[in-house]
């Protein structure tokens, strides 16, 4: 009987060892067969059959990474709504199972998402959370990638937002990393974004200095493309700089199946050389043949200085007006974009975290059924086996634990779901922000334009209701009623004397608004906003000691 107990018991013990070996194999494959799927050939069936495959195993990181490797291919393919679900979905399996550096690296994936929407601050703040964790790794040479792609990013996204010395010394701190190789197409591409941030701050000797060695680079280990991206940005600011014949040197050198605008430049070398004809006849066929609205966008302006040049005013202010139309559209359709694609991440999400709710709820229900059976059942059986009594009472505390601990996760997701709306908030007000900052641009552009022709004056009169109507704040009231309710009706009764738009200066406040972004919205300069505050706070007596931030929040922790 021995000898047979023994036998199952070893026989159990292969199948399980077998099964585990097996399931390890699985995964590797699976992870294996995620990393060759190429994002650019438009076939999404076998990454949907490796979910199924990880799904069958119960190989919930699996999951994540097709999730991830999906929401790669949408932002690829312009499909942010599909980028923003796929992501989400990956940080969730990711936060459930503590996969670590899988969520940062969805973060690197979500800032990503944002820096293709043009939401460079939020872009950057995700960059930021995975750079802080991925650089504390002690096997920085498995990480090394990730980090030189997040240090480039985030130096790019500061040059981007204006922060050039920053980005400057992110570039130089990674430059100088002993990992780094230099002599790398990643390296070329590198000494390419130092110049751009040098551009940027119209430094164009510096950038030209960067752009020729990753140009060396590049001629010496024949990295085609890169060679072509920046020999066209050389052009471009041979261009800036009026040097028409280093501008033409340098455009005969691009590889002409290169793809790239030729009738544009080869229209604005003409137009340096004050070949107006010759340049209005190439930038009106790349017209005709660009469907890149930036590119358009260049064409028009270039066409409007053309027209200048040759008197022909009502030509040069239709490409002009072309120009700031399309500009206009990119905003705003950049901004419906962000808005569109963020409130379907966070209904996503909350449909997840309602899901867990009702789960958690389901299992605290089952646990308080068991403990009350676990109760009756040791009450009537206690005098006749204590054994079993004991055995029933650590069943019991074992539940209690778990009690407390689904208790914990319904909280943690109640504190999670606050968030996503402050999130959601903070987004409205950015898209509000932003849409006054481009139309007061537009309003200045159209300002130095003739005085006396009645279609600009109806102009200004339009742009002058549509500031007016972009103070519209219900929306927002109606959030931040929700988020902090009765938050208006409390400084009404405490300060009888507060205008309505001083409470407005004070939900600002409290939502910790800059100064830049509360005059964007309402529509003022930055100095109205610095006075507004001040008096406000001389209207509500608050000591100078104190700033009015604090002073709205204890008015909001305590309102009596």
């Amino acid at each position: 009987m021995k000898r047979i107990t023994v036998c199952l018991l070893t026989l159990i013990s292969s199948m399980v060892v077998a099964q585990k070996s097996t399931k390890t194999s699985s995964q590797k494959e699976i992870d294996s067969l995620v990393n060759l799927v190429d994002l650019y050939n438009g076939n999404t069936e076998s990454l949907y059959k490796l979910m199924n495959r990880s799904k069958a195993i119960n190989y919930d990181e699996g999951v994540g990474k097709v999730h991830l490797k999906l929401s790669a291919y949408f932002r690829k393919h312009n499909k942010m709504d599909s980028a923003f679900y796929h992501v989400n979905k990956t940080m969730l399996i990711c936060k459930n199972n503590d996969f670590k550096p899988g969520l940062n690296y969805s973060y690197l994936s979500l800032g990503n998402i944002y820096g293709s929407l043009r939401n460079y601050r939020k872009s950057l703040e995700y960059y930021l959370k995975a750079y802080d964790f991925y650089k504390n790794q002690k096997d920085s040479i498995r990480y090394k990638n990730v980090q030189q792609v997040l240090v480039v990013n985030i130096a790019s996204t500061y040059s981007v937002l204006g922060d050039y010395q920053l980005a400057h010394s992110y570039y130089t701190n990674h430059l100088n990393n002993s990992l780094f190789n230099k002599q790398s197409r990643y390296g070329a591409q590198l000494y390419q974004n130092m110049a751009l941030n040098f551009k940027r701050q119209k430094k164009y000797e510096l950038a030209i200095q960067w752009l020729n060695e990753g140009l060396a680079i590049c001629l010496e280990n024949e990295f085609v493309t890169v060679k072509n991206d920046i020999l066209v940005d050389l052009c471009n600011i041979y261009l800036i700089l009026n040097k028409d014949i280093e501008a033409q040197q340098t455009y005969d050198r691009i590889d002409r199946d290169h793809d790239w605008d030729k009738n544009y430049y080869l229209g604005a070398i003409n137009l340096a050389n004050n070949n107006l004809d010759e340049a209005e006849n190439l930038l009106l066929e790349s017209l005709k043949k660009e469907n890149v609205v930036d590119r358009r966008m260049n064409s028009y302006l270039k066409l409007s200085e053309i027209y200048e040049q040759k008197e022909e005013w009502k030509k040069a202010f239709l490409n002009k007006n072309y120009y700031h139309e399309l500009k206009d559209s990119i905003i705003k359709e950049n901004n419906k974009n962000v808005i569109q694609n963020n409130e379907l991440g966070f209904k996503l999400i909350e449909e997840e975290m309602l899901n867990k709710q009702l789960e958690t709820e389901n299992e605290l229900l089952q646990s308080k059924n068991r403990v009350q059976f676990y109760l009756l059942f040791g009450g009537g059986i206690l005098v006749l086996v204590g054994l079993l009594c004991f055995f029933l009472l650590i069943k019991y505390v074992r539940s209690n634990r778990k009690l407390k601990e689904l208790k914990k996760v319904e909280k943690r997701l109640l504190e999670d779901k606050i968030e996503l709306r402050e999130n959601e908030l903070n987004m409205t007000l950015t898209a509000i922000s932003n849409r006054q900052k481009i139309l007061l641009d537009i309003k200045n552009e159209i300002y130095k334009i003739d005085v006396g022709d009645k279609k600009i004056k109806g102009l200004k009169v339009m742009l002058k209701n549509l500031l007016l109507s972009g103070n519209n704040l219900s929306a927002i009231s109606d959030r931040v009623e929700s988020r902090y309710p009765g938050i208006a009706a409390n400084l009404k009764n405490k300060h009888p004397d507060l205008s309505d738009t001083e409470i407005k200066y004070c939900l600002f406040t409290k939502l910790n608004l800059s100064t830049k972004e509360t005059a964007n919205i309402l529509g003022v300069t930055a100095d109205t906003v610095k006075t507004s505050r001040s008096r406000i706070k001389k209207k509500m007596n608050v000591p100078n000691t104190m700033g009015l931030k604090l002073y709205l929040d204890q008015i909001t922790q305590n309102p009596n």
